[in-house]
């Protein structure tokens, strides 16, 4: 075992990042704000220690302390100011600094004065809000408008352990949404037009916004859902796939054009300027797709690869990745709670590490064909095998085709669909749209294709929610496959020690998975929207509740019902619900007169466990546990709660 350990430190620099990462994904994570003091004290004894016995394990501590910390650090000092609550019908003016088009609206997010929302505010503060608003194709990046507008405050999370908008808005400088009721441009400046914005007004062409400028809701929703149950919604991000082609296609025109010039040819490589030419092609490429978390990724990731190349180093490199993750993670540590930051390294890691040690061999043109089909299809079910518990985490689905369509379609994308995209855009600003036409018909047809697949049987599985428990067993099970350092030791349980100690992470995961409850009982923060189950369904108090919209779909997905069912209530009398289960009796009131004439013969009724209230009470005596904002109660009697107690759920403005 000694020897197994020892072996692991020539592979402590791939570990690193992960620790700092779980260490911001556990302060995201918490539900109430801890102390500053705290992780500081934690880290600067940590660090005495480590200077005093220089332990492994003490410095994976710290790692994970400083994670935590620097986190913490980055979160007080983005500090984005945020609405105190939802206004309709305001009259609002400031500058289009951001453009999302897709086919219903488009989505436009404004920078503004917040005295127009909050009159008594006197600061200089700005407010960047994003709007829907329909037949928006008038409105250019840095025209100022003036519009009548409903603003709202970011959606909270309504289930645990799920996509916090409210949270991503806060890191995104987001601080509200709406949709415009009607708009005017008193202002518009043709001369510092966005080039993205160009490209997209010239071209119109869904595929040139989607593959080429990184617009992420181009896409109609139906097609999306499509590429996403044959696992193919990688495509429509723009990542290592994109970076790769076009990287690829730079550095050929390049190579070319530089083998053809004997004056450099005599005296350096062509290789060397054409990798240096190729890189500017991309950070051009990375401007005009938006710089999203995926692409910044790929384009370290390619830097990474273009520099092993220039010095003769290897380019498949799992240290490579280990050094992207690490820049990224200190330029914006919540990156780590992305899924497009998260499905990219699943990917990477997985690949580099099943591909690691590949050497070249000549082949003939039948062998080449052969190993092409055959590292299509280790690609696809690797990357696919170490993206499954983020698939599941962040869209509660397995696509169980999706090795099948990657291998029949990505073909498709990768020799038609994108070259014919950035050729066809290139010469529809031109006024030239023939090429993107037939780029259409192909694309069409590779849907047809994708439409086919998710017809099969059990194309798409379903899952319900799970939690971050689960989701961290399965990290942890595929770090031990990944980041393990290989040993020559002959007994065999020694030698495949990772895999042993990864299944077992696998297993408690899905153990874990597998016997967890779902609630019976939900409520909002307020206490307003209810939902209890029954025969496996939900009913809700209201059929409608516009300032929960997004509660009935995201509880339906934790009680694993489809988004489509129909919104089921269960009309309380008087306001007073009463539910009943096998091992617990609930009580629900939703006003205060309510509370005052029942509270009292409610408390004394032994038969109660559970009084909900929209307001707190203080009845130590009461046999009842008295509950209040938004809680979650399981079959067994267990209650979680959700807390809004962080600098993202307080209005800075």
């Amino acid at each position: 075992m000694k020897e197994i350990i020892e072996n692991q430190y020539k592979n402590v620099f791939l570990w690193t990042p992960f620790l700092l990462a779980f260490g911001a994904g556990l302060y995201f994570s918490l539900g109430i704000e801890p102390n500053i003091q705290f992780p500081i004290l934690i880290t600067i004894l940590i660090g005495v220690i480590i200077y005093k016995y220089k332990n492994v394990f003490l410095r994976a501590i710290m790692l994970f302390a400083f994670g935590f910390f620097y986190a913490m650090c980055f979160t007080h000092f983005v500090n984005t100011p945020q609405i105190h609550d939802s206004f309709g019908k305001i009259n609002i003016s400031g500058v289009v600094t951001n453009i999302d088009y897709s086919p219903k609206s488009s989505f436009i997010t404004i920078n503004m004065p917040i005295k127009q929302i909050d009159s008594k505010n006197k600061t200089d503060k700005h407010l960047n809000i994003r709007f829907s608003v329909k037949n928006a194709s008038d409105i250019k990046i840095n025209d100022e408008i003036t519009a009548t507008a409903t603003v709202f405050h970011p959606t909270q999370k309504y289930i645990p352990d799920s996509f916090d908008f409210e949270r991503w808005s806060y890191f995104n400088n987001i601080s509200g949404t709406g949709f415009l009721d009607s708009y005017e441009i008193i202002k518009t400046n043709e001369h510092n037009n966005n080039l993205r914005n160009y490209i997209h007004k010239k071209s119109n062409s869904v595929l040139t916004d989607s593959l080429v400028l990184g617009y992420k809701k181009s896409l109609p929703e139906n097609e999306a859902n499509i590429w996403r149950a044959v696992g193919l919604g990688h495509v429509w991000s723009i990542s290592g796939f994109h970076m790769t082609l076009v990287g690829g296609w730079l550095f050929t025109l390049f190579y070319l054009l530089f083998r053809s010039i004997s004056y450099i040819t005599k005296r350096i490589p062509a290789k060397y300027p054409s990798i240096i030419c190729s890189w500017f092609g991309l950070i051009f490429y990375l401007c005009l797709s938006g710089i999203s978390v995926a692409t910044i990724r790929a384009f370290l990731m390619t830097t990474l690869i273009f520099i092993a190349t220039l010095f003769g180093r290897n380019i498949l490199s799992l240290r490579n990745a280990a050094l992207a993750f690490l820049i990224l993670f200190f330029i914006n540590p919540f990156f780590v709670m992305n899924a497009g930051f998260q499905l990219s390294f699943a990917a990477i890691f997985g690949l580099l590490w099943f591909f690691n040690g590949t050497q070249y061999k000549k082949r003939n043109l039948a062998q080449k064909i052969l190993y092409f089909i055959k590292t299509s299809f280790q690609t696809a079910f690797v990357a696919t095998v170490f993206t499954m518990p983020f698939v599941i985490a962040h869209f509660g689905n397995i696509p169980v085709y999706s090795v099948v369509g990657n291998l029949i379609i990505l073909p498709i994308f990768s020799f038609l669909i994108m070259p014919l995209v950035m050729f066809g855009t290139i010469c529809a600003l031109f006024n030239g749209h023939y090429i993107l036409h037939l780029t259409d018909n192909i694309y069409n047809f590779a849907l047809h294709i994708a439409d086919k697949i998710i017809n099969l049987p059990y194309a798409n599985v379903y899952t319900y929610h799970i939690s971050n428990t689960v989701l961290i067993l399965a990290i942890l099970g595929l770090m031990c496959v990944v980041l393990f350092a290989k040993t020559d030791i002959k007994n065999f349980w020694l030698r495949n020690i990772n895999y042993i100690i990864a299944s077992g992470f696998v297993v408690a995961s899905l153990t874990i998975y597998a016997t967890t409850q779902k609630p019976l009982f939900y409520s909002t923060h307020d206490n307003q929207l209810i939902g209890m189950v029954y025969d496996n369904h939900i009913k809700f108090n209201r059929a409608k509740f516009s300032s929960h919209y997004f509660a009935f779909n995201s509880w339906r997905e934790l009680n694993g019902e489809k988004e489509s069912t129909t919104n089921k209530t269960h009309k309380c009398k008087k306001g007073i619900c009463t539910y009943n289960t096998k091992n617990w009796n609930l009580v629900y009131l939703n006003n205060f007169t309510q509370i005052m004439n029942n509270i009292v013969t409610m408390c004394k009724n032994k038969d109660i466990d559970f009084i909900v209230s929209p307001f707190e009470i203080n009845a130590p005596k009461c046999n009842a546990k008295i509950l209040n904002g938004a809680i979650f109660i399981y079959p067994s009697g267990k209650i979680t709660k959700i807390y809004y107690r962080r600098p993202w759920n307080k209005p800075h403005a």
